[in-house]
């Protein structure tokens, strides 16, 4: 059994991640890494690192996979929740696929993941979920209702895990990025706009790690993190 910390990061190869993973390790923690991509881009990454590659929307093969890494660390403290994906479609051109395309990325591997290590947090009575909402998952946006709608869907999942387990100290954290993050897919998603107004991933990684530690004698449910274009 290991004494520092731990924790499973999903969706590892992503820029938020990167962020993420760099923050934990200086305070300390024993990472697990988790991408649907193949594992020899996740180890070149990080050498020397617990990882693996699965696709969470596969329960059974996530289960097994997380179940070994868990094994390898000595159980979770924590589970970062960082795999998902956006899409944007006009309310007229929203069809079914596309709602289960995002309630699969956003939602149901969020689901499969956060299920996997339950067990072992309420066992050892500790344990904190983190994972990302959206700003749309509270007001909306145009041409966003199906993905608002997934992260409104995470949203409401990690309240009700924080409502029916907290009392046992298994706490959830739901963050919402008010605005872009600015990471190089975004900027070349998005070539015409000024990322100077976005959110730097090294922020936001820093918020959540912070919230996460947050005590003595208080903690945070929910983060939301603004661009500051200042």
């Amino acid at each position: 059994m290991h004494e520092r910390p731990t924790a499973l990061v999903t969706g590892a190869n992503g820029a938020l991640a990167a962020s993420v993973i760099a923050e934990l390790e200086d305070a300390g923690w024993l990472l697990a890494l988790i991408s649907k991509g193949p594992v020899e881009r996740l180890r070149e990454r990080y050498p020397e690192r617990h990882a693996a590659s699965v696709d969470l929307t596969d329960e059974g093969a996530a289960r097994r996979v997380i179940s070994r890494l868990e094994q390898d660390v000595g159980g979770f403290d924590a589970i970062l929740n960082l795999a998902g994906g956006f899409a944007l479609q006009a309310a007229a051109e929203v069809r079914l696929e596309h709602l289960q395309e995002l309630f699969g990325m956003n939602l149901h591997t969020l689901v499969v993941a956060t299920s996997a290590v339950l067990p072992g947090m309420l066992e050892r009575g500790r344990g904190t979920i983190v994972g990302i909402a959206a700003a749309s998952a509270i007001d909306g946006g145009a041409r966003a209702a199906a993905y608002a709608a997934s992260k409104a869907a995470v949203a409401a999942y990690l309240r009700s895990l924080d409502r029916e387990l907290s009392a046992q100290n298994v706490r959830s954290l739901i963050v919402y990025p008010m605005g872009t993050l600015d990471t190089p897919a975004n900027r070349d998603a998005l070539p015409d706009a000024d990322p100077s107004r976005w959110i730097a991933t090294s922020t936001l990684a820093s918020a959540i790690v912070r919230g996460m530690l947050l005590g003595p004698r208080a903690r945070l449910t929910e983060l939301k993190v603004w661009p500051d274009p200042s």
